[in-house]
């Protein structure tokens, strides 16, 4: 790497000493002394690097946290620190459990081996945690520097929505009615933006200033005759619902240092103020901690670097980190930070660190890395640090890359449970069955790709919050409490009347609709409608002016028998209607319980906890209702008289969230995890497929190219990675015709942006899997249009790893065979399914 740098970047590639230099022992000896593997060129220089800072570009399955523990047992064995001079950080409470146990294994076996420079206390460890944790620790230490209680109890997600949405609904603010949006939507922009100030230690009061610079867009001129809408008008109404929301924000904060609470954004924030305030803070943590090791820098966010390079800059810090797995941005992690390691941890006068790499994968097979350089190359080309292209171990075998392009999604399901049977009945190298994986860009189209598995009979699991909602018994439990709540719950009140406990047949569905429709013509004494009423309301878009089935199905209930509006029903369905109803207004009457009662007694009255002991197909029936009711007791934690209204709307962003956050969860030999992509970073299977890889889906597009000119947005040139953003032109602009060809060139950007993202997602679920991969797409699922193959999968054709027939160029059919119509089915379906035959024999 001798020579190698980019200007402005404070990084420059270097060469370390050489093996056993200067009397030092070196990695090679110890590695040979503890019966460990022998590192690599790139290893010795990264193990062996001087006290410096420095940052490692480790690809992805690089083998970096054996690095690290490496790096560690070198500076012991060599006498530069001592055991409890070494700070280590990461991202999640699993990483820091595993870099800890690599690192306390590496260290007694250097006692063992008599290596140790100075021998250790017995009880001496090095300190290894979270990145929130170790800003937590500053927190509580010297919270009353700066004023705040050091006992502060963290926020849970559940906690902070019911604050938050206490005080949006409490407050009287008279602008909050002219944002022509409901409480959850208010309430979700509050907590972001919050916390989206916090991150990046924005100051309340300019944010505001901007939004009133913002919506003087408003006054300019069109700019041409032909244009009949304000082009700024929907900017503008983004950008001027700032003011309130800010202020909400601020009261949000207010209201958590009144009740003594803190999010984890804020224990980072407050660290930072008492670093920067206290320079003995600064000072205290540079002598207790000589050597610091910074693992997943890349999903750094602003404030944690700011807080970071306070403390440690110019010292001993080895950050390590990889730009192509950069895909948290959503939650304030920024790439960029990789490229300012330099400018922020350099020391005084120097002009730059020394930049290390990693690029031997220990996990992935020759042609899956084939494929993941080839998608990341354009990433790769742009970065402002060198990035290495990754290359297998010498053994490590070409692996297998299977590709499917089915005709439906239908098809393309059923290809992957094939697949997936097929190599689970194969056993690893150790004998025993391999761990597998499906990652998706997202958990909405799982469920044809579920079917089809439970179809093949292969084992699986959805991980985390959104695999719980998704689990049948849960669907019902869901759908019932939102018919509870909310009567333009339509959908879920269908679900459940056509399901297995009512089995409503189309015919009687329909003519619900239709009392649905004859009740939103007449008034509350079922008198006709003035016509110029009834125009409105067939013309209006806000759920309480159309018609509810719900409301219907409560007046089938207390209709006498004969009234016209039942004429369409037949006599059975009339029965299991009035049952349903009647069932769900004994339940309503219980809305004012507990939840945890409400869901119980829900569960109870619709015989859900009878139906999942009995059904010996779904396993795990009863351990997902009793998952379900911890998410409830969970929520409860934080509001005690939580009520169903707001659990519900928590309950959706909770699973928005979850479904983005990496999983915990440990790979299950024989069975298939099924995930985002998201989810899986710093996991790995033996076997993983990627389905989906279509034109519109993976790679993305975005569907609305506004940035931050969205409601509840913290403006770009507040983010401290503000210089690596797409810029918005406004200022300066004369006419709103200027405005909207500003906003197409932000949008363009803004896009340029998102692709890098999708290669990024795509890289990673990619360089999952340790021996076998399957990429899929099909052209026909729920859109009206066919959609081809994705550009990642043309790229991997391109280069040879996909035969050139391999991917069609068009569909067979014209049209949509998944479409509604084109299929004939029985219905309702029998509740037993398969099993009916066998349970009335019995």
């Amino acid at each position: 790497m001798s020579g190698v740098g980019r200007a402005g970047d404070g990084t420059v590639g270097v060469e370390a000493s050489g093996p056993g230099e200067g009397g030092m022992i070196s990695a090679q000896r110890i590695a040979e002394t503890l019966g460990l593997p022998s590192p690599t060129e790139q290893q010795r220089r990264v193990i062996e690097s001087p006290l410096e800072p420095g940052l490692v570009v480790a690809g992805a399955g690089s083998g970096k946290t054996e690095t690290m523990a490496s790096r560690v047992v070198w500076l012991l064995a060599n006498g530069h620190v001592g055991v409890e001079e070494i700070l280590g950080l990461t991202f999640t409470r699993k990483a820091a459990g595993e870099l800890g146990v690599r690192i306390r294994a590496r260290i007694e076996q250097l006692q063992q081996a008599g290596l140790a420079a100075v021998p250790a206390d017995a009880f001496a460890t090095p300190t290894v945690q979270t990145y929130n944790a170790f800003a937590n620790g500053i927190f509580r230490d010297s919270a009353t520097l700066i004023g705040r209680e050091a006992e502060s109890v963290v926020l849970t997600e559940a906690s902070a929505w019911q604050l938050a949405r206490r005080l949006v609904v409490e407050s009287t603010d008279p602008r909050l009615l002219e944002l022509g949006r409901g409480v959850d939507p208010i309430t979700q922009a509050v907590i972001s933006l919050s916390r989206a100030m916090s991150e990046n230690v924005a100051d309340p009061a300019e944010v505001v200033r901007l939004a009133g610079s913002f919506t003087g867009l408003a006054e300019l001129p069109f700019g041409s005759a032909r244009i009949r809408k304000a082009p700024a008008a929907d900017a503008v109404a983004a950008v001027g619902a700032l003011p309130p929301l800010v202020d909400l924000a601020v009261r949000f904060q207010e209201e958590k240092t009144r009740r003594g609470l803190v999010e984890y954004s804020d224990q980072v924030a407050f660290a930072l103020a008492i670093c920067e305030r206290v320079p003995q803070v600064v000072a205290e943590h540079r002598k207790r901690f000589r050597v610091v090791l910074l693992d997943e820098y890349q999903d750094t966010s602003v404030v944690q670097t700011r807080l970071l390079s306070t403390l440690f800059g110019g010292t001993p810090v080895m950050a390590v980190g990889d730009p192509h797995q950069s895909i948290y941005g959503w939650r304030g992690a920024s790439a960029a930070n990789l490229a300012r390691f330099g400018a922020d941890f350099a020391p005084a006068g120097a002009a730059a660190v020394p930049v290390y790499a990693l690029s031997t994968s220990w996990r992935n097979p020759g042609v899956v890395l084939g494929a993941a350089n080839r998608i990341v190359e354009p990433l790769t080309a742009a970065s402002r640090i060198p990035v290495a292209r990754l290359e297998p171990r010498a053994d490590a075998g070409d692996g297998r890359l299977d590709v499917a392009y089915e005709e439906t999604i239908a098809d393309e399901a059923a290809s992957v449970a094939t697949w997936f049977a097929d190599r689970l009945r194969q056993t690893g190298s150790d004998g025993r069955p391999r761990s597998a994986a499906m990652l998706c860009r997202s958990l909405k189209t799982i469920e044809p790709f579920t079917t089809a598995l439970a179809d093949r009979g292969v084992p699986f699991r959805v991980l985390g919050l959104g695999g719980l909602l998704d689990q049948p018994a849960v669907v019902d439990l869901v759908c019932v409490l939102r018919v509870l709540h909310d009567p333009t719950a339509g959908s879920e009140l269908v679900r459940l009347l056509t399901g297995a406990r009512w089995r409503v047949g189309t015919k009687d569905v329909h003519a619900l609709s239709r009392v649905a429709s004859w009740l939103m013509s007449r008034d509350h004494a079922q008198k006709p409608l003035a016509d110029e009423v009834r125009d409105g309301l067939r013309a209006s878009v806000v759920p309480d002016e159309v018609g509810s089935v719900v409301d219907a199905l409560d007046f089938v209930v207390g209709a006498r028998d004969g009234h016209t509006a039942l004429a369409g029903f037949s006599v059975e369905g009339l029965v299991r209607l009035r049952a349903a109803g009647r069932q769900l207004q004994v339940l309503r009457s219980r809305v004012g319980l507990d939840l945890v009662d409400l869901v119980t007694v829900v569960q109870q009255e619709l015989l859900l906890d009878i139906e999942v002991a009995a059904n010996e197909t779904d396993p795990l029936g009863r351990a997902s209702l009793e998952a379900f009711t911890e998410q409830v007791a969970g929520y409860l934690q934080g509001d005690s008289a939580g009520t169903l209204g707001p659990f519900l709307a928590w309950l959706a962003e909770a699973e928005r969230r979850d479904n983005l956050a990496p999983r915990t969860e440990e790979p299950e030999p024989g069975t298939v995890q099924i995930l985002t992509i998201h989810g899986s970073k710093g996991l790995e299977w033996d076997v993983v497929a990627v389905p989906r890889m279509v034109e519109g889906e993976l790679p993305g597009t975005l569907r609305e190219k506004r940035g931050w000119v969205a409601f509840g947005a913290l403006p770009f040139e507040f983010r401290g990675d503000s210089a690596e953003l797409p810029s918005l032109a406004w200022r300066g602009v004369e006419t709103q015709k200027e405005f909207a060809e500003a906003m197409e060139a932000f949008g363009d950007e803004l896009e340029e942006r998102n692709a890098a993202e999708q290669r990024r997602l795509a890289y990673v679920a990619i360089t999952r899997t340790r021996s076998d991969l399957l990429l899929t797409g099909s052209f026909w699922s729920t859109q009206q249009k066919p959609r081809g193959p994705g550009a990642f999968l043309r790229e991997i054709q391109q280069v040879g790893l996909i035969a050139a027939g391999a991917l069609p160029e068009a569909p067979e059919l014209e049209e949509n065979p998944l479409e509604p119509g084109s299929a004939r089915v029985a219905w309702p379906l029998p509740p037993l399914g398969p099993r009916e035959a066998r349970v009335r024999a019995a």
